[in-house]
């Protein structure tokens, strides 16, 4: 039968309202008989923010807005559980803050391939803004070069649905061992145990705004959390021996070499003078999670 009510957890610190806007003219607009329970999880808003999701709490007619308020300084996956523990369907999606619905068919899309019962989890595409890339520095452009357009995760946690049964049944998202980075991929290996992963089209925008320092701060943040991974699952991780080289002094530059050329080819000599800090960076952040079995590297920047 199909579903007639889903939860989106929608994961929110320090939001930019324009964009919280933009996500919730989205939803309401979503092509999709589906009723939305909306599942916000305060972590920092501001006053005006909240204004305008009472607003939509009070008038619309498809989204069922609930919200949370939880302690701000909890983990990244941590208030994401707290989310998915209050939802009340057996289909939940987690949205984040700067994701906007690319069109009116992504909800229909995200949710159909759950008709099987063999799928357990469901990704949606990640496209990277033009008028972002445009506006970002060379420097920038070229750390972030894989992110330039649309691509596909295997799974992260920016607009992904899941089964509440199997979420429940593997403990949810690890805020044990992950901080800020590689709860995602956890839950990725972890779900792969159970079912089926499904790539519908249904796309995300990423709307993301950065700089040149930002982006390079990632590359140890996302380092330290593979390497949590590597120590706790070993070669369960896919590309673990990819990982380990180029966490590995010296010899680890080598694969730093690889390059998406159909992407931007005239950025690649930029791209290789970075490549020394991204090893070195790649080096502390990766050895200090392996060593520690543990993720917490944060980069967010914390606004007053």
């Amino acid at each position: 039968m199909p579903m007639k009510k889903i939860s989106i957890v929608f994961n929110l610190y320090q939001p930019k309202i324009d964009l919280i806007d933009k996500i919730l003219k989205s939803l309401e607009m979503q092509d999709s008989s589906y009723k939305i329970e909306l599942m916000v999880v305060n972590k920092k808003v501001d006053s005006d923010c909240l204004k305008l999701i009472e607003s939509y709490k009070k008038e619309s007619r498809k989204i069922e807005v609930r919200i949370k308020k939880v302690d701000e300084n909890l983990s990244f996956a941590s208030s994401m559980n707290e989310g998915i523990k209050s939802a009340n369907t057996d289909i939940i999606i987690v949205l984040q803050q700067d994701c906007i619905p690319l069109n009116n068919n992504w909800l229909n899309n995200l949710i159909k391939p759950f008709t099987d019962e063999k799928v357990v989890a469901t990704v949606s595409k990640v496209k990277f803004p033009d008028e972002l890339w445009n506006n970002q520095d060379i420097f920038t452009k070229s750390l972030m070069i894989r992110e330039k357009g649309t691509i596909n995760p295997l799974l992260d946690e920016k607009a992904c649905a899941y089964r509440r049964f199997t979420l429940e049944k593997i403990g949810l998202f690890n805020d044990r061992d992950f901080r800020t980075a590689g709860e995602d991929f956890d839950m990725y290996i972890k779900l792969k145990n159970e079912g089926i992963i499904s790539y519908p089209e249904a796309t995300i925008i990423h709307y993301h705004p950065t700089d040149f320092k930002s982006r390079l701060n990632k590359v140890e943040q996302y380092a330290n959390g593979f390497g949590t991974l590597v120590r706790i699952y070993k070669s369960k991780v896919p590309h673990w021996n990819i990982g380990l080289l180029k966490a590995t002094p010296l010899i680890g530059l080598i694969p730093f070499l690889a390059y998406p050329f159909k992407k931007e080819i005239k950025l690649y000599p930029i791209y290789i003078l970075l490549i020394p800090l991204m090893h070195y960076l790649y080096i502390k952040g990766f050895w200090k999670g392996y060593i520690a079995k543990s993720q917490s590297i944060d980069v967010f920047q914390k606004k007053p």
